[in-house]
């Protein structure tokens, strides 16, 4: 028993000594990395997006006491972490052996989109050896992994962007194409308008699109990239904006202050960025008299529907509504103080300061309202020549005179002068002086360009406003300067019992004769609707082409009519029954019922002296149409006592019983017009509640002339499309 103990003894002391013998060797126990390997070796990345690869590190000759790292260093195309043009990757805070890449925003427009991914591990092996001694050895170097290929955007096909539903007149947007999920610089970019009108501008290589100052006709904007065989379009709409209302602007309007009439003509500049950074008006009213040259400036906005509200300096307040960046209506909406007008934009030619005059020259016809020294009601119309030179001679010239039911008809004496303001050049201001047998008067003009003036009279011997218009050319004229066709016309002013306003339709054989048509009437609350027209004779003086034109039927109404250039006539009644002026256009068309966006304006009838009662409101809108009813808009109203901003159009319906059967129809109707293009509609506000029952007058399909039948409301006005 005992010899087998020491035996066993001795055997284990030999396997221990064998087991020490065996780690004297050192070297042949060295650990290192032997491979990195990453997954997946392949993605598929949306810019922006993120995507995480996991490494895995191979080791060799691994001890219980190898303190090898396995750390990876993450690299994007061999930059460690990569950069925003080609994506970054960072080691996942939880596991060093997880890289979490971000994509870049833009696909990378080299290696068609496509980035590397590597992991790269530090070779570093420290090995402790034990023997009689202790001895550590270190190994250093790096192992890259396997390359993942991340492709950006990879999307195939071709794509643009951005997809927009609207920009605002003047904006900006840049437009960019994708072919295969790469930024696409061979795309030629184009832009059009579907119904024709300026759809703004696009640079063929950069896509950088600036939009239009204002809608064009039927609002619908089309982008389109090509690339060869591809193409995609992208479909939008303009929206007015601050930059609707750039440039130069002659306006004028007339209403009633505190006193009674009040008249104002002048132009401004706005920048397009919602200040009017200078101006000069001209004023006459029955409470402050003449002023003359008097500096305006302000601030403005325009909103998306084209209404917008003007601020001055001197605390005159405007709402207005732009039907392009060319033209506007305008109210003013100051408590106690109305006005109804346009404003017009002026051309590069009429602001010359060289030899100024040549401006005006050639024919014009104008029209006036207002009132004479004793407030008694003032109306003028009449023809003259400019000849360019500061010259109004007395030849073919003629004037008629409506002074309170004092009527001077188809006076020749009329001549004149005229000048630019040299103190105010560019301004587009100048003074009209004109003498005939009512006298000599003068008059502060604005002109937009050589075919239309704003004017108020600045003498102190009357109150007037008005405007003049381009006429034709020649000396012999016949019954055909007023044309064979339908004529739209409305008119206004005062009647012996108060404001008065008349409208219809005129149908003219262009040989002498009126043949028929409609006429509506508002004599202070008496309305007369729909009366039929009957056959009347014209005649036409030949050396100036005026007109005397008889409406009869209805009554008989005599105007004296002045033709323009632009197939309108202005009109001065001269009838016992009112003194008024107003304007006929040529119907271009008259069977379809107005659809779409249309700025709209009522104005006030009647010249008034101290009677506050008798004052009519002033309204400015936008409106939406469809075929049979108002769906959208809003209304601007100054009754002169307060003022009503936004009333919103009722779009909802009404209901009615008769005879115990409920009728459904819209608030806000409108009705197809007759074939003479006369046609009713009807606007309902919504705060304050107020119900406008209007008949429209067909110009064309854009345009139209407004007449409010409603025994309270006096009113004439325009409805014309924005787009």
């Amino acid at each position: 028993m005992v010899m087998r103990t020491r035996a066993i003894t001795a055997l284990a002391v030999l396997i221990v000594a064998a087991g020490i013998l065996s780690g004297c060797g050192g070297g042949s126990g060295t650990v290192t990395v032997s491979s990195v390997s990453i997954t997946p070796t392949a993605a598929t990345v949306n810019p922006g997006a993120q995507t995480d690869f996991t490494a895995t590190v191979n080791l060799s000759n691994t001890s219980t006491t190898s303190s090898t790292s396995t750390a990876v260093t993450w690299e994007v195309n061999g930059i460690v972490g990569g950069s925003s043009s080609i994506g970054t990757i960072l080691s996942s805070t939880t596991d060093n052996q997880v890289g979490i890449y971000t994509a870049p925003a833009v696909v990378p427009s080299v290696n068609n989109g496509q980035v590397n991914i590597t992991a790269v591990a530090q070779q570093t092996d420290t090995t402790t050896t034990t023997t009689t001694t202790t001895s550590t050895s270190t190994t250093a170097g790096t192992v890259t992994s396997n390359t993942a290929v991340v492709t950006i955007g990879a999307t195939l096909g071709y794509s643009i962007s951005p997809s927009i539903a609207s920009v605002p007149a003047g904006g900006t947007v840049q437009f960019a194409s994708i072919l295969n999920g790469v930024a696409d610089g061979r795309t030629v970019w184009t832009v059009t308008s579907a119904s024709g009108g300026n759809p703004g501008t696009i640079g063929s290589s950069s896509g950088f699109y600036t939009a239009p100052l204002s809608p064009p006709t039927g609002n619908s904007i089309t982008v389109t990239g090509t690339d060869g065989t591809n193409s995609l379009s992208d479909t939008f709409t303009i929206v007015f904006s601050d930059h609707s209302l750039s440039g130069p602007y002659a306006f004028s309007y007339s209403g009633d202050n505190q006193v009674g009439f009040s008249a104002v003509a002048g132009s401004f500049v706005s920048d397009g960025n919602g200040n009017i950074e200078s101006g000069l008006e001209d004023t006459d009213s029955f409470q402050g008299g003449v002023a003359k040259q008097v500096p305006i400036s302000g601030n403005y906005v325009v909103g998306p529907d084209g209404r917008g509200t003007a601020n001055f300096t001197n605390g005159t307040t405007w709402r207005f509504v732009l039907t392009t960046n060319q033209h506007g209506l305008i109210i003013r909406s100051d408590t106690s103080n109305t006005g109804a007008g346009t404003i017009d934009q002026q051309t590069g030619n009429a602001l010359s300061t060289t030899n100024a005059n040549s401006v005006l020259s050639g024919p014009y016809v104008f029209s006036g309202l207002g009132a004479d020294v004793a407030f008694n009601p003032l109306a003028i119309a009449g023809r003259f020549t400019a000849d360019g030179a500061g010259n109004i001679p007395a030849t073919n010239t003629i004037v008629d005179v409506n002074d309170g039911g004092t009527v001077t008809k188809a006076d020749t004496t009329l001549n004149g002068s005229y000048a630019f303001d040299t103190t105010f050049p560019g301004t587009g201001r100048g003074v009209l002086n004109l003498t005939s047998a009512i006298g000599s008067r003068s008059y502060a003009f604005y002109v937009t360009d050589s075919t239309l003036m704003h004017f108020v009279e600045i003498d102190h011997n009357a109150f007037l406003a008005g405007r003049a218009f381009g006429a034709p050319t020649g000396s012999s004229f016949t019954a055909a300067n007023l044309a064979k066709g339908n004529f739209a016309f409305t008119a206004g002013g005062n009647s012996s019992t108060g404001a008065y306003a008349a409208g219809g339709i005129f149908t003219s054989d262009g040989n002498g004769n009126m043949t028929g048509g409609a006429f509506d009437g508002n004599n202070a609350g008496t309305v007369q609707s729909n009366a039929t027209l009957t056959s009347c004779a014209y005649t036409v003086d030949p050396a100036t082409g005026r007109i005397d034109l008889k409406l009869c039927g209805a009554g008989t109404s005599e105007f004296a009519a002045y033709v323009t250039n632009n197939s309108s006539a202005v009109l001065l009644e001269f009838d016992p029954t009112a003194v008024a002026t107003g304007i006929a256009f040529q119907q271009q068309s008259g069977g379809t019922t107005p659809t779409g966006s249309f700025a709209v304006s009522l104005a006030g009838r009647g010249i008034f002296h101290n009677a506050l009662a008798s004052y009519q409101e002033d309204i400015t809108g936008q409106v939406v149409f469809n075929a049979s009813a108002a769906t959208g808009g809003n209304l601007d109203i100054n009754n002169f006592n307060q003022v009503f901003a936004s009333d919103l159009i009722n779009i909802g319906t009404v209901s009615t019983t008769t005879n115990g059967v409920i009728t459904t129809s819209p608030a806000s109707p409108i009705n197809a017009p007759a074939s003479n293009g006369r046609g009713t509609l009807v606007l309902t506000g919504t705060n304050p509640i107020v119900t406008y029952d209007l008949v429209y007058y067909l110009i064309s399909t854009n345009n139209a002339l407004l007449f409010d039948m409603d025994k309270g409301f006096v009113l004439t006005g325009v409805l014309s499309s924005q787009f």
